[in-house]
């Protein structure tokens, strides 16, 4: 039986062909807020712990990343009595559709929450046609 932190890779029925080592993180879901602007999509992650420095975003093949660490200051500059809070990663995915200028995104943080403008491009916006 696969113990935490290993995973049974091929599997064939109830009988494991082959098995492998593979370290699992464990990630929370950041909860998140979508709203659509006329002209942009605008994303709210809360990340509560994370630093600014913490945060990675990155967009590769239309997926939208965002990652973030909580690191505890403290625990580095003292003794530790009793120890509750765990370190902890976020992590969210996004596909991101067509339409959508991924080279103009920007990234605010604030308070522990992560703001993502994501413009749309002339393409995706309604046009309203004139009648003649």
């Amino acid at each position: 039986m696969a113990k935490k932190n290993q995973v049974a890779l091929i599997r064939r029925g109830e009988t494991a062909l082959a098995r492998r080592l593979e370290p699992k993180e464990e990630y929370i879901t950041a909860v998140t807020d979508i709203f659509e602007m006329p002209d942009s999509f605008v994303v709210k992650l809360d990340m509560p712990g994370s630093s600014k420095d913490g945060i990675k975003v990155s967009v590769e093949s239309d997926i939208l990343t965002v990652r973030g660490e909580v690191t505890s200051n403290h625990r580095k500059q003292s003794e530790i009595l009793m120890s509750k809070i765990v370190a902890l990663s976020y992590f969210r995915a996004f596909n991101l559709g067509k339409g959508l200028a991924v080279d103009r995104i920007e990234a605010e943080f604030e308070d522990g929450v992560l703001t993502l403008l994501i413009p749309k491009t002339d393409d995706y916006k309604i046009r309203q046609i004139p009648i003649t």
